[in-house]
């Protein structure tokens, strides 16, 4: 019997049936809430994409079951395996499963011996001393659990579920800066990697999740919409953002701060300048006030465990990159080279596998439309050259931090998927596509009643 046949064979009725139940509860959602509808992009389109996430989640499943069966280094299931017993003391001892979900009172010998000893990733195999942001993650699957029976599949799609609000909250995002419809769908929902890592058990669905909220609430914020619950959702996504990825909330602040002078000061590239020489300054007064937060260190700290981790792990995609050397000019000198490994690699020598070619081709699709964008350029009004400054900062900083301190192609891939959109869509708004513009747009469009 084929590796398939014992997939198909694995997932009996009763595991199957409330999964697909609930992918067809969600299809149904997305196709009638208004909520879906306020993009004007067609809701058939809408339904493709989370169909395709839904598959894409389905892949991952296959791929960690049959192809990498360690089952507790494998993060689409470590989260989830770790949540029973989280969720365990929702009916045996609920107090202590209130206590552990809110992280207060639970860090004492008597939690540690009941619950955590039986856990892999409730605490990290390399603290750095910051927020460990596993346990968001398995605090979320507890609370599924509460509804799902343990069944992985219902978690997977209500996972999908977010990051794919999250997608499209950028998508309407993109077609409020670019007017295109086609473009910003895209930019969205076709970037392969970004699909196949957001739609998992993973940490990068709920980052997506909060990037693309976070993003379209700050982005009418910015631009005249002051309505208390715009305000309210931005502030609750900043501490997710924080928790969640690191990096990414510096790089998100970064630019957005850079947005929002530029929409006061509307010298738009002195603006976002001046935004990153303050982020520099405010990471060193941080390091020098508390050494134990020095953003220097932090980077060294993580190229430092990323190296161990790959030789642990006999990495097969590790990559050579610069060592840290604990001072500001050994980032700043290596910055080119990690932006250029985040951009470009996978490169031909660097393929070892069928996972590596979706990656591989989507780069060369990068440098296909930098390559137009040269040579067909759009011409932009002022609020789109902000958003157009907005991702590429945005882009650079998380490229250049992922580049210098990931020494695994594989990471690299994953963990650079929350700036793809924004690439893709700063790449598509800069090039000139008279031509194709109006039978793409009627393509996609919602159709009027």
């Amino acid at each position: 019997m084929d590796t398939k046949c014992v997939f198909l064979c694995s997932m009996n009725f009763q595991e199957f049936l409330p999964p697909f139940l609930l992918l067809l509860a969600i299809l149904w959602m997305i196709g009638r809430l208004p909520y879906f509808s306020l993009s004007g992009v067609n809701s058939n389109w809408l339904q493709l994409a989370f169909l395709i996430k839904a598959l894409a989640g389905m892949g991952m499943f296959y791929l960690y079951t049959y192809y990498y069966p360690v089952r507790n280094d494998a993060d689409t299931f470590k989260y989830f395996d770790d949540s029973k017993y989280l969720y365990d003391a929702f009916w045996s001892k609920p107090g202590d499963f209130f206590k552990m979900l809110f992280g207060v009172g639970c860090e004492n010998d008597y939690f540690f011996k009941t619950y955590y000893v039986k856990m892999n990733n409730w605490y990290l195999a390399y603290d750095n001393g910051l927020i460990n942001d596993s346990r968001l993650i398995i605090r979320l699957n507890a609370i599924f659990r509460i509804f799902s029976f343990g069944n992985y599949h219902i978690h997977n799609l209500l996972l999908n579920l977010l990051s794919f609000v999250g997608l499209y909250s950028l998508m309407r995002l993109f077609i409020h800066v670019s007017g295109s419809k086609w473009k910003s769908y895209l930019a969205a929902f076709a970037v392969p990697s970004t699909i196949f890592w957001s739609s998992g058990i993973l940490k990068e669905a709920v980052l997506i999740f909060a990037i693309g909220l976070f993003c379209w609430n700050f982005y009418r914020f910015v631009n005249g919409t002051y309505r208390w619950k715009t305000g309210l959702t931005i502030l609750v996504l900043l501490p997710l953002l924080l928790v969640v990825k690191l990096y990414v909330f510096a790089g998100l602040i970064t630019a957005s701060a850079g947005l929002f002078l530029a929409s006061r000061w509307k010298r738009v590239a002195l603006s976002f300048l001046v935004c990153c020489l303050g982020f520099f300054v405010v990471v060193s007064v941080i390091g020098f006030v508390s050494p134990k937060y020095s953003f220097v260190e932090l980077l060294v700290q993580k190229q430092h465990d990323f190296v161990e981790l790959a030789k642990r792990a006999a990495a097969g995609s590790f990559i050579h990159t610069m060592k840290l050397d604990h001072s500001v000019g050994s980032i700043l000198y290596n910055l080119p080279v990690g932006l250029l490994n985040s951009l470009t690699r996978p490169w031909p020598n660097d393929m070892h596998g069928l996972l590596f070619i979706p990656p591989f081709l989507e780069n060369l699709v990068i440098l296909f439309l930098i390559a137009l964008v040269i040579i067909y350029p759009n011409r932009l009004d002022l609020k789109q050259k902000a958003f157009i400054w907005f991702a590429a900062t945005f882009t650079v900083i998380l490229f250049s931090i992922i580049g210098i301190t990931t020494p695994i192609i594989g990471a690299i891939v994953r963990y650079k998927i929350p700036a793809l959109p924004f690439l893709f869509i700063l790449l598509l708004s800069a090039i000139k596509s008279t031509t194709l513009d109006h039978k793409l747009e009627v393509l996609v469009s919602r159709r009027k009643n």
